[in-house]
């Protein structure tokens, strides 16, 4: 007689647990839960990724959170694999979450307790589930994720998160296009060329039919006829609900990840708030997988992923009263990027952190490698301006970056740059050797003067690590579309010529440069396709049937001092 594997191993497993939520619609899930127990405190993950799957690319298997001793519900998201209703991403997510955590409750092998977990989009949908105070959920662990879907998630800056939107799009569009019987943009999911990673929309992008025709996706259309921060966009806005979240949350995340600046910013918002207890766990990760290989940079074996065990600690403290292994555990702890290495603290913003200003001068060209662009603490004098020319028919590749959703599909993590720094319409920027290492942890951000022949364009920045042997790594990024530089809800052409300071936000980062190091910036217009090229034109998001070529003017003299501001922790 053959024995189930799970019950050899003493886990009850039970596959597509009908769930029914206030409006009639069911939703399934899978349990695991102990053999021999009796009421458990629930563990709860909602995905529109497959439950079958339930994110075991970077959290281990249920069935070892059940070994823990917890009830662990894997349930698929409305319109999702074996659930009812029509996926909308978000939509619904609060109230679905809501019910579900209420009917784990009333369950016989549940003691009255739930807690949430989960990356990405089921990062972010717990908390609009704790927004609405379902009783029962005592706790959530959100990791990854994004404040919403519009700043951070489908646009940076103003600018199009093309890479990321594409392969998301490409991860969800199969299930999409089955459940609809859509063979036609199942075709075109299915490529090989799509799935390496290969492909990217064309332009125009309102004429790309896997974007915007299929009625399996509708979402995504609707993302792209909504490109400045309206209205549409509040529908799933987490800013706006965090003053009514009051429970203990631990946020994790990764320096590389595409979401980590807006995870910070609500890890921020909810810790200052004082309502619950918050801590930060911070690796030097991109979005998937968690490893100590992160790009082209080996971090050690420290980096390796530790959020399972990080996990059960703060599970078995907050529904289990257990805080031995949690109070042994500081309140933040990240991972430092450049000295290699995990660090603790007591709060963040890290203490004593003082925003310095580091200046852009040249005599006139910057222009690549071969340029004569410097970098320093000193403000500038009288200097010439730098010019380059943007054509958006050869945008400046991306490599490695802040995207999404796996490394071999889009730009993501750390690159030797010097690839696109010997391109003539890259400004280069660099700093002297550094005698001694300096410490930057927090938001990065710009200040760049400077103007186009065009009414509407890109400004890109980079912040990079020179290493001795030449190598230029990629810290962080920051992009603003020209007409959005006043405000992400309302957009303004530029004057052809006039001169405009623009601020750029270039990140999060949290990385020791070393003394033997020097500090790099990039200017350019494009960073594709991380981010979509923009044509130039100044029409409506979408119409890149006509692509201009811009010229584009830096200044950095004593009245327009263009630069970057770094947040330096004293000691290093």
């Amino acid at each position: 007689m053959s024995e189930n594997a799970f019950e050899a191993a003493g886990i009850v497993a039970e596959q597509n647990v009908a769930i029914t939520m206030r409006d009639g619609v069911t939703l399934r899930a899978n349990l695991f839960r102990p053999a021999k127990s009796g009421a458990l405190p629930a563990l709860l993950l909602r995905i529109p990724y497959n439950k079958d799957a339930a994110q075991t690319y970077v959290y281990a298997h249920p069935a070892w959170y059940a070994r823990h001793g917890y009830a662990v519900l894997v349930q698929d998201s409305r319109g999702r694999y074996a659930s009812e209703g029509e996926f909308y991403p978000l939509r619904c997510d609060g109230e679905d979450g809501y019910d579900t955590i209420e009917w784990c409750a009333q369950q016989p092998w549940c003691d009255g307790q739930v807690a949430s977990y989960g990356f990405s989009i089921p990062g972010i949908n717990q908390l609009l589930a704790a927004e609405l105070g379902p009783p029962a959920l005592k706790t959530a662990i959100p990791a990854f994720y994004p404040s919403g879907m519009h700043d951070g998630f489908v646009y940076v800056g103003g600018a199009l998160s093309l890479a990321a939107l594409a392969q998301w799009a490409v991860i969800i569009a199969a299930d999409a296009a089955i459940r609809k019987g859509d063979n036609v943009a199942l075709a075109q999911v299915v490529p090989a060329d799509q799935l390496s990673g290969k492909w990217h929309p064309g332009s125009p992008l309102r004429d790309t039919p896997f974007f915007t025709e299929p009625d399996s996706l509708p979402f995504i259309a609707d993302y792209l006829d909504h490109p400045g921060k309206g209205d549409y966009w509040q529908e799933w806005d987490l800013p706006a609900r965090l003053d009514d979240i009051d429970i203990p949350c631990l946020h994790v995340s990764g320096w590389y990840d595409t979401f980590i600046t807006k995870t910070i910013e609500s890890y921020e918002a909810l810790s200052a708030a004082g309502r619950a207890e918050h801590r930060l766990l911070v690796g030097p990760w991109f979005h998937i997988p968690w490893t100590q290989q992160v790009g082209c940079m080996d971090f050690g074996h420290a980096a390796r992923n530790i959020v399972d065990d990080y996990q059960i600690a703060w599970f078995d403290a907050q529904l289990k009263g257990d805080r031995s292994r949690l109070d042994a555990l500081p309140m933040v702890r990240i991972f430092v990027t450049g000295a290699n290495e995990w660090r603790d603290y007591d709060a963040w913003p890290l203490a004593g952190t003082v925003a310095e200003s580091w200046y852009l001068h040249s005599a006139g060209r910057a222009n690549s490698l071969s340029g004569d662009g410097t970098l320093s603490p000193q403000a500038p004098g009288d200097e010439d301006a730098d010019f380059f020319i943007f054509s958006p028919e050869a945008p400046v590749e991306s490599l490695g970056g802040h995207s999404c959703c796996l490394p071999d599909r889009a730009p993501m993590g750390p690159a030797d740059q010097r690839q696109v720094e010997y391109r003539n319409d890259v400004l280069v920027y660099t700093s002297e050797v550094l005698d001694a290492p300096l410490f930057v942890a927090g938001k990065v951000n710009t200040i760049l003067h400077a103007a186009s022949s065009a009414v509407d364009t890109d400004f890109t920045v980079k912040l990079c690590d020179v290493w001795p042997d030449g190598r230029a790594i990629n810290i962080t990024e920051g992009i603003i579309r020209a007409r959005y530089r006043d405000s992400l809800e309302h957009e303004v052409m530029l004057e052809p010529d006039r001169i405009y300071e623009f601020a750029i936000s270039v990140g999060m980062a949290c990385h020791r440069f070393e003394a033997g190091h020097r500090i790099r910036v990039e200017v350019s217009s494009s960073n594709f396709p991380q981010f979509d090229r923009n044509p130039n034109n100044g029409k409506p998001f979408g119409d890149d049937d006509e692509m201009v070529t811009a010229s584009q003017t830096v200044f950095h003299d004593r009245l327009r001092s263009s630069r970057i501001e770094l947040p330096v922790v004293a000691g290093g």
